[in-house]
C-alpha cells in the first residue's frame, strides 16, 4: 500500500509552456516577488479548484490524463480527489493521509513516517506557494513575463532528491493565484498539473477532509 501511496504522490502536487518566454529576475527582485507571493500564500485560509493532471513517462511515447478536484484549507489540510479516469481520494488531515478507492479506505499516521511527512508539506506547499519560503527544501529561482511568474525549485532535502529532480510552480502575475505545477521526477518522468477554476477563501466543511 505504502508504494502505492508513493506512486500517487508522484504523479501529483507537477514545463511550462507560455506564448512568452520567461526571463530570470535580479536577486532583489526575485526577494520581492517571493515576498509577493508568500504574502499572499497566508491570506489564503480554504482553496478550491478543478485540475487537470497529465503524467508524461519517460521510457516511452505516452501520456496519461487525469481530471478532478482539489481542496485546502489552511494550515495543512489537503483533499485531493480524481474523478477521471478513476474514482480515487487523497486526503492530509489532522496528521494523517487518508486513501480512498471505492470502498477500500487506508489511513497512515504522519508522525510515524517523516518521509510521508516531508512529501505532505511539499505537496500543501507547493499548492499554496509556501514552498518558496521552505529554505530547509528547495534551492529557488524565479523567472518572470508580462504574465507570469515561475518559480523553479530544486530539491535539495535528501529524501525529497532521490524523488524529484525539479519543481516548477507557475503563479498569475496579477493576483498570485496557482495556476500550473510540474514535477520531474529523478527518473525523467514528469507530472504537470492544471489548475482551473480557483476559489479563494470560500467555506469548506469539514467532511471535505474525511472519508465517509
Amino acid at each position: 500500500m505504502r508504494k502505492r501511496l508513493l506512486y500517487i504522490i508522484l504523479c501529483l502536487p507537477l514545463t511550462l509552456t507560455c506564448v512568452h518566454a520567461q526571463t530570470a529576475v535580479s536577486q532583489s527582485e526575485q526577494e520581492r516577488i517571493i515576498n509577493e507571493i508568500s504574502t499572499s500564500a497566508r491570506a489564503i485560509k480554504t482553496l478550491q479548484c478543478k485540475f487537470e493532471q497529465t503524467k508524461e513517462l519517460s521510457i516511452m511515447n505516452d501520456k496519461m490524463v487525469s481530471v478532478g478536484t482539489m481542496a485546502f484549507a489552511s494550515p495543512g489540510k489537503l483533499c485531493w480527489h480524481y474523478t477521471s479516469p478513476y474514482d480515487y481520494t487523497f486526503i492530509i488531515a489532522n496528521d494523517k493521509v487518508l486513501i480512498g478507492k471505492g470502498k477500500i479506505k487506508n489511513s497512515i499516521d504522519l508522525k510515524s513516517s517523516q518521509a510521508f511527512l516531508g512529501i505532505a508539506r511539499m505537496i500543501a506547499g507547493s499548492v499554496t506557494g509556501k514552498s518558496l519560503t521552505q529554505a530547509q527544501d528547495f534551492d529557488v529561482n524565479i523567472l518572470a513575463n508580462d504574465r507570469v511568474y515561475v518559480a523553479q525549485l530544486t530539491p535539495k532535502e535528501k529524501r525529497l532528491k532521490k524523488m524529484f529532480s525539479a519543481i516548477k510552480l507557475t503563479f498569475n502575475r496579477s493576483n498570485h493565484t496557482m495556476e500550473r505545477v510540474e514535477m520531474t521526477e529523478a527518473g525523467g518522468d514528469a507530472t504537470i498539473i492544471v489548475f482551473k477554476d480557483v476559489r479563494q477563501n470560500q467555506a469548506l466543511s469539514e467532511k471535505t477532509f474525511t472519508l465517509d
